[in-house]
């Protein structure tokens, strides 16, 4: 090897050095307070020694300014501090500009109070982040006009308009773990709103807590989650241009206002979207008001799945909906609770739309949809497929009333549902060209299953397609697809007028349901065989202190048909009252569940011989005996085939007898109160 040039290595040594010099440079970090060397945080980002990736560390005090920052910084309150500004317009605004670039910046720890018109951060440059502040008062929180920004652990409270305003450019925008309350407006109050002008690559709102957000001016209305705007919002309409959007975990309650409430409004472009284990509670209109907790119009051709959120507490007066979701691409509403809706004059549990793709709606449960006029519980439309599998529904209550309205525009299958009137209204109403309806339990109802006929509900078919008519009037960029839609709609509608409806295999409460409360319309529906209720006990002949197994179960048909293969397919959910004469079922009455199509309890013998009758009673009642002998003086089970001897104790066993009857007696007097 030849001889390497001296200056060759003195070059490379030097590149070395300068290289390692420049990875060990840390970002400086400036001071700023009393006795400090800067006083106002201002300063200390405007002096020409402060650079990007700086460090502004500031002291407990309060700061009268309003900070601009233009370079790339963290400004954070020193840990353990308190730390005020007071600003007379804007707390901290982050820019890009003339003035210099904040991208990049990091707002940390500070609270801010706003003036009677101000905002608390206002963020036009990209990549920021705003943490753990405080930040009450102005008409704005948080207002945010750049992309790929962050807010997260942030309280805001006591504005007069909005909380969180974002006019968003593009990247991602993540809000998290915030807390937005005590926004109390006349007009449009919104907690979160967003708005873009540009594509949102993700969208995610997680685990932020709203609460007590009030517009009780005329006209007054309550935004609490909004992502572009429908109708009713202010401004002019739009679909926020989103590619992937997640709504997670949020809480919103204590909603009040006198027109209108959005819980949640997402009227998206989105191609995926997860709406998953939202809580909204206590949102009530007041006279002549419209209240949605959920409100999603998802215009992609991806997967909705809006999952696991509860609702609760909705109250309106002129419609009342738990949740609406509208979907081109496939719609998945599953495990979502709804209850306690009430006093609009149309009440609605949960409505699902799907436009392109199928439509499924399984293992909801929605209770207490009351109305004085018009209440529904699951509303599910398809114009593929419809699948409305598993889902119970109870306590729907209205002048005119429906459990369950199902259209699919191709094909409908409605299984193991668990529907319960009060023995008036309508179990299930169907539109569908080949609807199937099996293993479901329909009981209480004075219709059980109607096909579908405009002229026996009111509204004509125009009047039908009026919500799509008014979206195109108000969404005229959605006119290309809406328009199609709509026409093939009205078309639609006047051949769904005869449906063909196969509804054998379910249990009506009763083992000999009432041919007057099928309504074939003008299309046909087979409700024979139907399904009969039986009771089985296991062994029918114990010794006192012994158990038996009693089973009522509905896998039998009319005809003699066994079902027992096809149980996974059978309803859940409330209810068989089994009562015994003899011995104790828990006490003399218990109340259980449906499991696929069987309940089960267990009979005691520990009254002594005799023949005891037990019944299982599901609005129909069956009896089964079961034969109780003398003691042999050893007590087997079985549930439990091992002897366990009793202990000794300084209770005789009569004693102990007696003392289980009184608790099992005052259960049974709790029950009956409660119940």
């Amino acid at each position: 090897m030849g001889k390497i040039d001296k200056r060759v290595i003195k070059a490379l040594l030097l590149i070395t050095i300068l290289f390692l010099g420049i990875s060990n440079v840390s970002a400086a970090q400036w001071d700023v307070g009393t006795g400090k060397i800067y006083t106002t945080i201002q300063s200390a980002i405007d002096n020409p020694n402060t650079l990007n990736d700086d460090i502004i560390n500031v002291y407990s005090g309060t700061y009268t300014e309003d900070v601009i920052v233009n370079k790339k910084l963290t400004i954070k309150a020193n840990s353990g501090d308190e730390v005020e500004i007071q600003a007379s317009n804007t707390g901290i605004t982050v820019v890009n500009d003339a003035t210099g670039d904040g991208s990049g910046s990091t707002i940390d720890g500070f609270k801010i109070t706003n003036s009677v018109t101000g905002t608390g951060v206002n963020i036009s440059a990209d990549n920021c982040t705003v943490k753990n502040n405080e930040i009450s008062g102005g008409t704005t929180g948080i207002a945010v006009s750049g992309a790929n920004t962050t807010l997260v652990g942030n309280v805001i409270t006591g504005q007069s308009e909005t909380g969180i305003l974002g006019n968003l450019t593009g990247g991602f925008f993540t809000v998290s773990d915030n807390i937005i309350a005590n926004i109390l407006g006349q007009g449009s109050v919104k907690a979160i709103t967003v708005n873009t002008n540009g594509t949102v690559t993700d969208f995610n709102l997680m685990g932020n807590t709203i609460s007590n957000i009030q517009a009780l001016g005329v006209n007054g209305s309550v935004f609490a989650i909004q992502l572009g705007k429908s109708k009713g919002a202010d401004g002019n309409p739009e679909v926020a241009n989103v590619t992937n959007l997640i709504v997670s975990e949020n809480i919103i309650n204590g909603i009040r206002a006198t027109s209108a409430i959005m819980g949640m409004e997402l009227v998206t472009s989105s191609v995926n979207a997860l709406i998953l284990a939202n809580e909204l509670s206590l949102l009530e209109g007041g006279t002549g008001s419209t209240v949605y907790a959920i409100e999603a119009a998802i215009i992609g051709n991806g997967t909705v799945m809006v999952s696991e959120n509860q609702i609760s507490q909705i109250s309106a007066d002129e419609q009342a909906v738990g949740i609406v979701a509208v979907a081109l691409g496939a719609l998945k509403l599953e495990n979502n609770l709804v209850s306690d809706i009430s006093n609009a004059k149309a009440a609605v549990g949960m409505l699902g739309l799907g436009l392109f793709e199928n439509a499924t709606l399984e293992n909801n449960s929605i209770s207490n949809i009351t109305s004085p006029n018009i209440a529904a519980g699951i509303v599910g439309t398809a114009l593929h497929h419809l699948n409305m599998l598993f889902n119970n529904v109870r306590g729907v209550n209205g002048a005119n009333d429906v459990s369950m309205v199902a259209a699919g525009f191709n094909h409908t299958t409605i299984m193991g549902n668990n529907m319960e009137g009060d023995g008036s209204g309508i179990g299930i109403v169907t539109c569908s060209f080949n609807g199937t309806i099996n293993y479901n339990r329909i009981a209480n109802f004075d219709s059980y299953i109607q096909n579908f006929l405009f002229s026996s509900f009111g509204p004509s078919i125009d009047e039908m397609l009026k919500p799509i008519d008014d979206a195109i009037k108000n969404h005229p960029e959605l006119e290309p697809i809406l328009k199609p839609i709509r026409d093939d709609l009205d078309k639609l509608f006047h051949k769904l007028e005869n449906s063909n409806t196969a509804a054998t295999y379910n249990w009506y409460g009763t083992n000999s349901p009432d041919s007057a409360k099928f309504f074939e319309g003008n299309g046909t529906l087979n409700y024979y065989p139907w399904l009969v209720l039986n009771i089985n006990a296991n062994p029918s002949t114990i010794k006192a202190g012994q158990s038996s197994v009693i089973t009522a179960d509905v896998y039998h048909d009319v005809a003699g048909g066994n079902h027992r293969a096809d149980a996974a397919m059978f309803f859940s959910g409330p209810r068989v009252t089994f009562t015994t004469n003899l011995g104790n079922v828990g006490s003399k009455t218990v109340v259980e569940q449906w499991v696929n199509g069987l309940a089960t309890a267990i009979l005691r013998a520990d009254e002594g011989p005799g023949i005891a009758t037990v019944t299982a009673a599901d609005y129909q009642t069956v009896n089964t005996l079961v034969t109780i002998l003398g003691s042999s003086g050893t007590s087997t089970s079985v549930v439990n085939a091992q002897t366990i001897a009793m202990q000794k104790t300084g209770v005789p066993l009569p004693g102990v007898i007696l003392a289980i009857l009184m608790v099992l007696g005052g259960l049974v007097c709790i029950y009956k109160k409660g119940s």
